[in-house]
């Protein structure tokens, strides 16, 4: 961060921000958070230091912190700071090219006006520059996703965590309503930890369709996202029935304690998701009986409230995956409830998983 006294310090936001520290970019994933670096002011000497047994100086030093980033609309995006701010006009760009029509300071927020509209789903950088009363100047670059007028009702209807080599981890998702999947984001996780996601490009899709992300990729050429055709892509398990779509890096999915969740965008709503293992509830464990990334997952979507029943879910709560198996599937029925409870799932027989095709209600009977 640069102060007009010449002084050096930080700040970090993260989530949809990546601060500019000289020629470096700091990026910390997950939620927005921010973190202040006192080391130099401890360091300073001479006459700006507090002598000893004085109060400390009253000077503010701090630049200002990005809470939040909002996409308003087509044509205008809204920051939301820890303080009120300016924006340094200069210091105004966006990638891909998007002319700015104007920017406008509102309390401790900043709305960007653009004079063309943004581009569907489209992934954008915005580099801006902002000072605050003191002339504490903060330089940020910030990814927001182009606005979505149309974003579709859609369910997690499928997945085989417990894929093999002949039947690899899928993700099946349900169209519920007419509408474009730009810019949408399906994640193995949840916002706060996540092994690998896909963005959706701009398309449109509806009212039946399917979506089938394959999760553990081969590699191999035939293995295309389906824009177009649906026969156009092969490999494993790929289906002429849904749109075939390649999760980047193949992270699969986690075998036993695990969550999906789809968002309307980056750092946007949830839309669905499932959580699922096999474990039981310990109330006298400080995490329920999760794993460490299973509590994380739970607690994720208990914020969101998007499972259970306002409380932090225990193992018990969430879909229990014990008789699943590669070709023995978690399935909403083909008539689906989303009452964001493990009562909406089952497991089906054997061979009777169904990837872009409509779900058996048949539910797999153990012997044991």
């Amino acid at each position: 961060m640069v102060f007009k006294n010449g002084m050096n310090n930080s700040n970090s936001n993260s989530g949809l921000c990546k601060l500019v520290r000289g020629a470096g970019i700091w990026h910390f994933s997950g939620f927005l958070r921010s973190i202040t670096l006192w080391g130099i002011l401890l360091g300073l000497g001479g006459g700006c230091a507090p002598g000893k047994g004085t109060a400390p100086f009253d000077v503010d030093l701090i630049p200002p912190i990005l809470r939040s980033v909002q996409v308003e609309d087509e044509r205008h995006v809204r920051l939301e700071f820890d303080e009120p701010v300016m924006v340094v006009p200069e210091e105004t760009e966006l990638a891909p090219s998007l002319d700015v029509e104007g920017t406008v300071s509102q309390e401790n927020g900043v709305v960007v006006a653009f004079a063309e509209n943004q581009a569907v789903g489209m992934p954008y950088v915005l580099r801006m520059g902002v000072e605050d009363a003191s002339g504490n100047i903060l330089l940020l670059l910030c990814e927001f996703t182009g606005h979505n007028p149309q974003v579709p009702e859609i369910l997690i209807n499928e997945l085989n965590p417990e894929g093999s080599g002949n039947n690899p981890d899928c993700v099946e998702l349900r169209v519920m309503s007419n509408g474009n999947l730009g810019g949408l984001i399906l994640r193995v996780g949840t916002n706060q930890r996540y092994d690998g996601q896909i963005r959706f490009p701009a398309l449109e899709v509806m009212e039946g369709d399917y979506i089938v992300v394959h999760t553990k990729a081969e590699g191999i050429p035939e293995e295309v996202d389906e824009l177009g055709a649906l026969d156009a892509s092969g490999g494993l398990l790929a289906c002429d029935t849904a749109r075939d779509f390649w999760m980047p890096d193949s992270p699969g999915l986690p075998g036993t304690n695990g969550a999906v969740a789809l968002y309307d965008r980056e750092g946007g709503q949830i839309l669905d998701a499932v959580l699922y293992s096999n474990r039981t509830t310990d109330t006298d464990d400080e995490r329920l009986g999760w794993t460490a990334a299973g509590y994380d997952f739970a607690q994720d979507l208990a914020e969101a409230e998007e499972w259970g029943l306002g409380e932090i879910p225990g193992p018990s709560d969430a879909i229990a995956v014990v008789d699943s198996s590669a070709t023995r599937s978690l399935c909403r029925m083909s008539s689906p409830v989303d009452t964001n409870t493990k009562q909406d799932w089952h497991i089906v027989p054997n061979s009777r998983l169904s990837f872009g095709e409509i779900n058996s209600d048949e539910v797999y009977e153990s012997s044991n």
